[in-house]
């Protein structure tokens, strides 16, 4: 299973990598629209703190997973985990910067949404620093309904301001 899920995220990762480089969307008008309609549902559903909104726009064995290593799996243990993480967000100020919309074929697509948050306050009270943040999401047509079948979340924070290369030092 883990050897299934780790080939998975290679393929996204280099599928993403591919629509980078000019590869052509298998995504009929009518599918990207779809999609972009569930995505906004999945941030309308966050905005307004509902995780059950949020849980539905996930397929029935979805696969949830934060940037900081927190997973869940099925729609139900990700409903459970969002009514308690969204408590964590009520200060926050999220504004998506990109979205890229890559279909892999008529019923599988990609979605990077590229996004900042701050104001974020931790349940200590402290405030996290502004971050950016990427969302990866897998999306499946079962029944002629896009649904998001694997998320995850990259933080950037780390990448902001670094070289493209890192230079090694000579001794």
């Amino acid at each position: 299973m883990k050897i299934g899920i780790s080939i998975g995220i290679l393929a996204l990762t280099l599928l993403a990598q591919l629509s980078v480089k000019g590869q052509t969307s298998q995504c009929k008008a009518a599918d990207e629209t779809a999609i972009r309609g569930v995505l906004a549902e999945f941030n309308d559903a966050w905005s307004a703190k509902s995780a059950v909104r949020y849980a539905a726009v996930f397929a029935e064995e979805g696969d949830w997973e934060n940037a900081f290593g927190g997973r869940r799996k099925g729609r139900k243990e990700i409903e459970e985990f969002i009514s308690g993480l969204v408590s964590q967000f009520s200060t926050a100020m999220e504004t998506i910067t990109n979205t890229r919309v890559w279909c892999i074929s008529s019923k599988m697509a990609l979605v990077d949404i590229y996004q900042t948050i701050s104001g974020q306050k931790l349940p200590s009270g402290n405030i996290v620093p502004t971050r950016s943040i990427r969302m990866t999401q897998l999306y499946e047509k079962t029944g002629g309904r896009w649904l998001i079948k694997v998320h995850r979340v990259a933080d950037l924070r780390q990448m902001a301001g670094r070289p493209a290369a890192v230079e090694s030092k000579k001794p």
